[in-house]
Parts: structure tokens; sequence; C-alpha cells
């Protein structure tokens, strides 16, 4: 082994110190007047899904809210079909994004005590909200969840490198890590406390940058991995909605992230690419050279494949794709040099809106 393989190794074995442990929620209920607030915006595809599951809820909501952010399908009519109270959105005001805008109409619609945020693409079991209200009384704060994502296409498997990314970044399942997930539950006094969702309404990455107003003023924030307690299908409309999907929040998805952090991550990243593509590469210079891959290139490889599979088992159904994941890093590289190009004209584009990239790095 020479020098440079040496290296790999040594950020190979960084990578198992870097990878937090992801927390499940607590296996205990709590009860609270809780309002769902539900932003959605041409969702008629998963809006009943969701709804459908609140319904089967242990712990039903106090209020059950949709901001229907100027769908333009059928979501609105599904939505009060079920049972949700339907606000539609206002027209968006300068400097707001269309997400903030419908969590701010949904909060002054709704006087619960206890507030929880739910994408309209997630499918929460019965005892999340219980879980949820448990654990907020316990730890106050802020409670955030990743949902486990279900995939059912191979290209949808190509998300597992920004779903690893991401968790090792925010330190998802840690103690005042990043608020990372599409559900997320606070207390209405603590989120005025922070200056309500005036302060995030220009990030694109509104969780995020909630999070870090509540550790602003010494208030915890929780993560855990959704398991069996939620879970969604990011997205299930093609290859062009996951491109513009992870575009938009890596445009702004190094707010919060520490220097020390971001060297750590940038580190062992870096050898998960190299590593990738050292095999792909012995093979293709074999044909050249007549010399055959090194026992070490192909345990780099093969290593920071199990390694890479390893990370991401709990966070959604990705399976054991060693084949596909040199392409699935050279995926994520195309989309982030994508996404820096974009941040750079200052525009990205999510859901037909053109939202202003640069806001998300504030």
């Amino acid at each position: 082994m020479d020098f440079y393989g040496f290296t790999l190794l040594l950020r190979w074995i960084l990578g198992w110190f870097i990878q937090s442990k992801l927390r499940t929620l607590p296996n205990q209920s709590a009860h609270a007047e809780i309002a769902v607030i539900i932003p959605a915006r041409n969702e008629e595809k998963t809006i009943s899904q969701l709804l459908n599951a609140l319904k089967q809820s242990e712990i039903a909501p106090t209020e059950l809210v949709v901001v229907d952010d100027h769908s333009t399908d059928k979501t609105a009519e599904i939505a009060q079909s079920l049972g949700a109270k339907v606000i539609k959105s206002k027209e968006l005001p300068l400097g707001w994004t269309g997400k903030t805008f419908a969590l701010f109409q949904g909060v002054q619609a709704t006087k619960s005590e206890v507030i929880l945020f739910l994408d309209a693409d997630t499918k929460p079991s019965k005892n999340l909200i219980g879980k949820m209200s448990y654990a907020l009384k316990q730890n106050g704060g802020l409670i955030s969840i990743q949902p486990f994502h279900e995939m059912k296409s191979i290209y949808e498997r190509f998300a597992s490198v920004f779903n690893l990314v991401g968790a090792i970044g925010a330190r998802l399942g840690g103690k005042d890590g990043l608020a990372f997930g599409p559900a997320l539950m606070l207390n209405r006094i603590d989120l005025e406390k922070v200056g309500g969702i005036e302060s995030v309404k220009s990030q694109l990455l509104e969780d995020r940058a909630l999070g870090l107003m509540f550790q602003k003023n010494n208030l915890a924030v929780n993560t855990y991995i959704g398991s069996k307690d939620i879970s969604f299908q990011m997205y299930p409309d093609g290859i062009k909605s996951l491109t513009q999907g992870f575009t938009k929040n890596m445009a702004a998805g190094s707010i919060g992230l520490s220097k020390l952090r971001f060297l750590l991550l940038f580190t062992w990243f870096s050898g998960l690419v190299a590593a990738a593509w050292e095999l792909p590469f012995a093979f293709i210079a074999w044909t050249q050279t007549g010399t055959p891959p090194s026992l070490y290139q192909y345990a780099l490889t093969i290593g920071f494949g199990i390694q890479f599979w390893w990370f991401i088992r709990k966070l959604g159904n990705f399976n054991f794709y060693l084949v596909l994941y040199p392409f699935m890093i050279l995926y994520f590289l195309i989309v982030f040099f994508y996404s820096v190009s974009l941040t750079w004209r200052g525009k990205v584009i999510w859901k037909d809106r053109i939202l202003d990239a640069k806001a998300g790095l504030k």
C-alpha cells in the first residue's frame, strides 16, 4: 500500500467516528392539545395518505390545518373532503418563501399550545404524535424527525449520498444537532420566544434555520430518525424532481455546520469519492497496461462501499447496491456543482417557483 492508499484507509477509519448515533423516539406517549399544520403545494398524490394516517392516530390532533400554497391540482378539495380545515394561502409577500409563509399562516390560524409541522408527503404511524409529545415534555425546545425514506425505483436510491451527508453534517440523532426533517414539534410559547416563523421567513431550509434560532435562545434541539414512526417517499415523480429538490437543499445546506464538522465531513467524504472510483479506474487501466487491480484497491472500494451501506441502512430502504454506489457518488457531485452554479447566479427552482438561493446562506 502506498501513501495515497494509507490516507484513504485513515479516512475510512475517521468515518466510523463522525457518524452520530441514530436515535429513535422514546417508546412512551404523552397527551397534549396539538395543532397539526400541513403546508401543501400540488400534493394531490400524497395528501390523502397523510390525512388518513392522522385519522388512525392514538392521539387525535386538536386542530388540523392544511395550508394550500396556490396548488393547481385537487390538493385543497381532497384535504377538505377528509376533514381538514383548508386555508387558501394569500399572495406571497416579498422576502418570504412559499413554505415559510404557509407555515406562518397555519400558526396564525391555530391556538393549541403545541404545534406539529408535517410535510404533506409524510406517512405517520398511529403512535407518532404521542411519542413526539412525550419527547417534547421531557426535553422542551424543538423535536425534529427525519422520516424513514421509502423507495420503489432504482433512481430514488441515488438520494442515498444526499441523505448520508446531510445526516452526518446535521448530527442527526444527537442532542443539539441541526433540525432536520419534515416533522417538527414545538411549544407555541417557544416559537414566539425565537421570533416566530418570521425569524426564518427567507430561508430555503427553514427547519434547519429554525433549529438554530432555538439554540441561539438556549432552547434544546433534539433530532431522531423516523424508523417505524414516520416515513415518506421523497421524490416519486422522477429524476427531475429528485435533482431539483436536492439542488434546492444543497444551495443552503451548509447553514449551521461548524468549521470543524465541515472539515471532518469533507475529509471523510473525499476518501469515499476517491475509493468509490479506485477499483473502476483500476479495471479501466488494466485494459491499457495489463496490470490487474491490487488487493488494496479491492479492499478500499469494497470497504468504503460496506461502510457507506452501514451508515445509510437506518435512513431508508436503500439496500446494498455496491455496483451502483460509484455512480451515486458521481450523481451527487454533478448535482453539487450544479447547485453551486445556481447559487452563484442567486436562483434555484422548486415546485415551479424561482427561489432566492442566497437567502438560505444568510
